[in-house]
């Protein structure tokens, strides 16, 4: 089985249940910890071996391309730094993380649904299989995007990650049936197992992807559902992000 490299972001959002935070900060900017949201995906997504990033943002992220570019002022001052102290911060911690990564940045006009905004990768990953991210779900102790990786080299079908939410909860996601389908915020969910924002997807997928990304996933004929084991927070609202955060500065210094 050939070995997938590509991935794509959709950071195109206006985020507003973050307003007003999110007039001038990007969601995907916001700190947990020292970091942001989007250091953690990208992570995940190099930690699993992906070489080739696509990034569709919308308008107003240019803190974001900043935070991905390399700083060479910032970079001057701390090599001066680390040869006058010894406990200054090295450079290595605080610019030019993901160096064996190639990122791409593609501007969508207007955030017209998830669907238009996929759409908009079609050149990107071209005939291959790829796999597709969203800000809103960060995980921890676990890697969903290796575990994709990992089923697809095994079986060669496109995967779905799912992970389990509180029973309250249900119906603000969409949820797995038992055939593998995702019904979008059911008033009665039939289950507390829900998709959540990794998906290794067909050779294809973008060309035939009309205005509903759901309705084009659950056309996928033959898939695997997996349950992630990785620990998810949904910073996608403010208590999840809370939440996030909170077990973010939990962790000890060396990890976070």
């Amino acid at each position: 089985m050939a070995q997938i490299t590509k991935a794509v972001i959709t950071a195109g959002g206006y985020a507003t249940r973050f307003l007003p935070i999110t007039k001038a900060v990007p969601k995907e900017m916001l700190p947990l910890g020292d970091k942001p949201v989007i250091h953690y995906i990208l992570q995940e997504l190099q930690s699993a071996g992906i070489t080739d990033v696509l990034l569709l943002i919308g308008r107003g992220r240019e803190s974001l391309l900043n935070y991905l570019d390399k700083n060479y002022e910032v970079d001057d001052y701390l090599q001066r730094r680390v040869s006058q102290t010894a406990d200054a911060t090295p450079v290595t911690k605080t610019t030019n993380f993901f160096q064996n990564m190639n990122l791409y940045f593609r501007r969508v006009p207007l955030p017209q649904g998830v669907a238009d905004c996929v759409r908009h990768a079609a050149s990107f990953v071209g005939n291959e299989p790829f796999v597709l991210a969203y800000c809103d779900d960060v995980f921890f102790d676990g890697n969903p995007t290796a575990e994709m990786l990992t089923a697809y080299q095994n079986t060669g079908n496109p995967v779905i990650i799912t992970s389990p939410v509180p029973w309250e909860d249900a119906h603000r996601y969409g949820i797995i049936t038992a055939d593998g389908q995702i019904i979008e915020k059911p008033a009665r969910p039939s289950s507390n197992l829900v998709a959540v924002g990794r998906y290794l997807l067909p050779a294809g997928f973008c060309l035939n992807l009309g205005t509903d990304i759901v309705a084009a996933l659950n056309q996928i004929p033959q898939k695997n559902i997996i349950t992630t084991q990785a620990k998810r927070f949904d910073t996608g609202n403010k208590h999840g992000f809370f939440e996030a955060f909170q077990y973010v500065m939990s962790l000890p210094e060396s990890d976070i």
